[in-house]
């Protein structure tokens, strides 16, 4: 069956080809595992992400920033309602009472906060029943936070209540903590409400944000973009010292994200007033209905701040961009590009010609005259010939297989999702891959007598293969996007290399198997259609 003599004719006819193509793929292999692995593409794709994840968390911010100061306003608006009258008429009842004036505004104070509290909870608990929030739930526990961190209340048990300044008369003669009802009235009163609403949520947001509870659910959210704690820590800014700071955590990741609110809601309120100032409804005779038109208002402009950079762009595009940001781009260019497109070109190459030489050649060119007046049978020949093509191409990809292990142990970092096994299962798909195109040629190459026909039937159909793999790959969705082209994705139907499952391999499944176990027996009844057909036919000898 094998003849050591036709073997070693073989190997050195053909070495010197298989030597050159195998340190040219080898190079190759190489060169784009380093640029793909530390370079510049590698930079590329992180800015991407980067770009992508701080404007999605800041577009939340926007978004979280004008929600807390549309709820703290009309809550602030129902503190001093409640306050007021609450005031007025204790501190009536205490001076009727026969108390002195002081102690009757000390009282009058004390059950307004009381008061103002009581309606406060009556408002939060009515926006969280029209929001469907159930009691205990993280939302509803963050609307009374916010609430009462802006009302800045600590009601004690002994009856004495603690409330900000914004509740005094700012003057040093009066009592510290009592409330005066003239402060209240304040005509300029709608504008304070304001600016301390906007301090306090502002402040309250910024908070929340760089909180471990906030940090560790963002965290969870990027982990679809591999982006770790560190990763997170490491997104940075220029503060006015000129010092890069965290951008999202620390006391440098409050500031800026106060500043981001403030800025938020300084334009949110701007624009509330300038589209309100349009609304051509009458408060007065339709209460309900201007109500219903301000609200309305209200939820789109918090929807048009919460805009990241990614939502403002058309969707087509902001989805190629979020696609390529969390894309794996060394994957694509060594699984997708180099192995079932750039890899197989030089052994394709080497396959069509060693085929074609192995036995048409030596066929048309009368030296298998020679060989077979030898004691050399046919079928040794022919089953000699086949093993040193399949073992040189075995051969030729063991050495790719060491060479790209090395290199990944070498340039392996955080950038690098590819383990040492879906390496060598990579180049074990492209040595059956290429397996079963060397059955076509060397068939092929039994077939016909002539070499110019082996190599053109042969390599023509291999040629196709490699081809439409290549147009086919660009219909793929290993593409982006942004580049690809969907009906290039019938290309893939045309091809044997298509069931050659890089993305099976690189995604842990198991859908690789069957597909190779195709190809396998593609070139095995290839290869032995190929001998029963050379032992068969007529030979011009």
């Amino acid at each position: 069956m094998f003849s050591k003599a036709l073997f070693k004719q073989s190997c050195k006819a053909n070495g010197l080809m298989w030597a050159i193509i195998t340190f040219a793929v080898c190079f190759m292999l190489v060169c784009l595992m380093t640029i793909s692995g530390s370079g510049n593409i590698s930079d590329m794709k992180n800015g991407i992400t980067n770009t992508m994840v701080e404007s999605a968390i800041e577009a939340q911010g926007r978004t979280r920033a004008s929600s807390y100061y549309s709820l703290v306003i009309p809550g602030l608006e129902t503190f001093d309602e409640t306050f007021k009258s609450t005031y007025a008429k204790t501190l009536l009842q205490g001076v009727l009472g026969g108390l002195e004036i002081d102690e009757a505004k000390e009282q009058a104070a004390t059950a307004g906060v009381m008061a103002g509290a009581t309606a406060i909870n009556n408002y939060v608990e009515n926006i969280c029943t029209e929001k469907g929030y159930e009691d205990g739930s993280v939302e509803k526990l963050e609307l009374q936070g916010l609430m009462f961190t802006c009302l800045n209340l600590d009601l004690d048990g002994d009856g004495n209540a603690d409330f900000d300044y914004f509740y005094n008369d700012f003057g040093d003669d009066v009592q510290p903590y009592i409330a005066t009802l003239e402060n209240v009235n304040n005509e300029n009163r709608a504008e304070e409400r304001a600016l301390y609403a906007r301090n306090y949520a502002s402040s309250f947001f910024a908070g929340n944000m760089v909180g471990d509870t906030n940090i560790e659910k963002v965290i969870e959210e990027l982990a679809k973009f591999d982006i770790s704690k560190e990763d997170y820590e490491k997104l940075t800014y220029t503060n006015d010292a000129g010092e890069e700071v965290s951008k999202f955590t620390g006391m440098s990741g409050y500031a800026y994200l106060k500043d981001l609110a403030i800025d938020t809601i300084v334009k949110f309120d701007a624009m509330l007033e300038y589209e309100i100032s349009k609304i051509t409804i009458d408060p007065a005779t339709n209460p309900t209905e201007y109500a219903a038109e301000v609200q309305k208002i209200t939820n789109a402009l918090i929807a048009e701040n919460g805009k990241s950079f990614i939502s403002s762009l058309p969707e087509s595009v902001g989805s190629s961009l979020e696609e390529l940001g969390s894309m794996d781009l060394f994957n694509l260019i060594t699984g997708s590009i180099f192995f079932k497109m750039a890899g197989l070109l030089l052994p394709i190459i080497y396959i069509i010609m060693v085929a074609n030489n192995l036995i048409a050649g030596q066929v048309d060119s009368g030296s298998m005259a020679y060989v077979l007046s030898t004691s050399t049978k046919r079928r040794q020949v022919v089953f000699t010939q086949a093993l040193f093509l399949i073992l040189s191409l075995f051969a030729m990809f063991f050495c790719v297989t060491v060479v790209g292990l090395v290199t990944l142990a070498i340039i392996g970092g955080p950038n690098i999702g590819m383990s040492f096994g879906q390496l060598a299962l990579l180049n074990l798909g492209a040595f059956i891959t290429l397996f079963a195109m060397s059955g076509i040629s060397f068939l092929a190459s039994c077939w016909f007598n002539r070499g110019k026909r082996s190599m053109s039937v042969g390599g023509g159909i291999n040629m196709f293969f490699l081809v439409a793999s290549m147009l086919g790959l660009f219909g793929s969705k290993v593409i982006p996007s942004v580049v690809r082209i969907d009906s290039l994705s019938f290309f893939n139907y045309c091809t044997i290399i298509s069931l050659f499952d890089e993305i099976s391999i690189l995604a842990g499944t198991a859908t690789f198997v069957w597909k190779l176990a195709i190809l396998l027996a593609v070139g095995l009844v290839c290869y032995t259609i190929g001998g029963i057909k050379f032992r068969k036919k007529d030979l011009p000898l």
